[in-house]
């Protein structure tokens, strides 16, 4: 008898443990919506620095590649002894080699080199090597084109979201020119999508 009223008794306390008020259950049901849209904001967060750490690697690859073409340049713009001697060398020759390049020169290479990057399809270089442009001659005539081709490689590569702040920043700096109308384009096709 004592087992009987023993058992009904632990049984008893363990059903009316599982038996939940619809209160409970709309509150942890609640609670897990919470923890999955949380879970969500995670996840995006986490795709976001991953996008920023590929831009950045990528950015680390363009200056690496870029001090290499620097320190080439250096080498070939030192001055190379001549094979005669002094005294036979004519009075008005200067430094052996190519001459060293201008400013326009270098500013025209960074420019080209971005855009044959875009040319060729190489989009996250081609950013990175706008960026180096714009940062190197933020007055240049070509910024505004330089704002508007990293938005394009961003839209071409599948990351809208980043071309905006691109599409944006051209429209803020330069609002009156032909690349801004272009800019307002496209911002358009990806705010109806």
């Amino acid at each position: 008898m004592k087992y009987f009223r023993y058992t009904t008794l632990a049984l008893s306390c363990f059903l009316a443990g599982c038996v939940a008020t619809p209160g409970t259950i709309q509150e942890l049901s609640e609670r897990q919506d919470n923890l999955e849209a949380e879970v969500g904001r995670m996840s995006d967060t986490l795709t976001d620095v991953q996008r920023k750490l590929e831009i950045q690697s990528a950015r680390i690859r363009n200056l690496e590649q870029n001090y290499s073409d620097i320190y080439l340049k250096l080498g070939e713009l030192r001055v190379r002894p001549s094979p005669i001697g002094p005294s036979e060398a004519a009075p008005d020759q200067g430094t052996v080699g190519p001459p060293a390049p201008t400013a326009v020169q270098a500013e025209k290479d960074l420019y080209l080199r971005a855009g044959k990057l875009y040319n060729q399809g190489q989009f996250l270089n081609a950013i990175l090597a706008y960026q180096v442009f714009i940062d190197t001659y933020p007055d240049d005539s070509r910024v505004a084109d330089a704002y508007l081709k990293q938005g394009l490689s961003l839209v071409r590569i599948g990351r809208k979201d980043g071309a905006k702040f691109f599409f944006r920043t051209l429209i803020t700096r330069f609002p009156d020119s032909p690349e801004a109308g272009k800019a307002r384009e496209e911002l358009k096709s990806i705010d109806s999508e």
